[in-house]
Formats: structure tokens, sequence, C-alpha cells
């Protein structure tokens, strides 16, 4: 296989990697790559932002290559101290991603499980101390593991899903983007 760039050299080959590790975790971020591209276009943001983000969609759960299977792959809800392990793969994914030509993906990578209010992970970042990107980033995510079915719990149903992400404005979420990521994504009546 050609590539055209260096970066899309360790793209592919980093998401070969997870999709030979996970393959559900490889799908849950290539649907996520989709819904943040659309609400980056939705957003008006440059095509090179919207790229940006579409590729660090791609890679922000490339940390889970280092956490372990028994806890990656464990079918029912994780105990306390494999949580801990699994809240280090934004960094983890991170520390793989800054010596590369994807360097400049490092922030939203690392910060896709930080929140609004500063009650996320790795580092407790509130507001704007965010990059824009892994605002808009943890608004896929959640509404992809949510709207899916994951190893631990049944797909919730649209309505649900938007009201959780609704509930989560101001908290979990940056409110100006979950609105904006509701309008997108609200079902026609």
């Amino acid at each position: 296989m050609k590539y055209t760039s260096p970066r899309q050299a360790f793209i592919e080959a980093y998401l070969s990697a997870l999709r030979l590790r996970d393959l559900e975790t490889c799908r849950h971020s290539l649907r996520v790559s989709r819904l943040a591209y659309e609400m980056a276009r939705e957003l008006a943001w440059s095509e090179d932002r919207c790229r940006k983000i579409k590729e660090g969609a791609l890679l922000h759960d490339l940390g889970k290559l280092a956490t372990p299977d028994a806890v990656l792959l464990k079918p029912g809800r994780l105990n306390e101290q494999e949580w801990r392990q699994m809240r280090n793969h934004p960094a983890e994914g991170a520390r793989l991603v800054s010596p590369t030509p994807l360097n400049d993906l490092t922030p939203m990578i690392l910060q896709h499980h930080e929140r609004w209010d500063g009650g996320g992970y790795p580092v407790g970042l509130k507001r704007s101390e965010i990059c824009e990107e892994a605002r808009v980033l943890a608004l896929a995510d959640a509404y992809d593991a949510m709207i899916c079915r994951r190893r631990y719990h049944d797909p919730l149903p649209p309505r649900e899903v938007l009201r959780r992400i609704e509930e989560g404005r101001g908290t979990q979420f940056d409110p100006e983007l979950a609105d904006s990521f509701l309008t997108l994504h609200r079902p026609l009546r």
C-alpha cells in the first residue's frame, strides 16, 4: 500500500494495531471520527481543522493498546483498580503520538476525557483549559458510547442519549458545543 505522507502512514499503522487488538475499539473510533468531523463542519471550521479533528478522533483511544486485556476486554463493569488502569488510555495515546508527525493531535487525544466542570481525567482541566477539539471529541465519543452496544451495556435509545447529553451541558460538556451537537443530532419531529 502506498501512503501519501508519513502522517497517513502513521494513522494507518495505528488503526491497524487497534483493529488487531480490539475490533470494537477500532469501529468505535471510526464512528467517533465521522461524528466529530460532521460537528466541525457544522461549526464552520476550516477544512484543515476538520481534517485534524477527524484524525484525532480516529486515534483518540489509541492508548487502549497499553490497557491489559483483562481490563479492555472485560465483559462487565470495571472495578476501581481496573477503572484506574482504563483512565490511563488518554495519556498513553498522547505518549504514542507525541514523537510522530501526528504530534499536533496530542492535546485532543490527551484531553478527550476532561470535563467542562474539571471533574475529568487525566489532568482535571476545565472550561477553556481543554482544547476546543477535545471538547467536540468528548461529545462525539460520549454519544457513540451510549448509542452503540458495548461489552458492559446495551445501547440506549437515541432520545435518551440526547437527553443525557443535554443533562451534561455545563458539567460534562461545553454548553455551547453541546447545544450545537444537540441541534445537529436532534431527530426531526
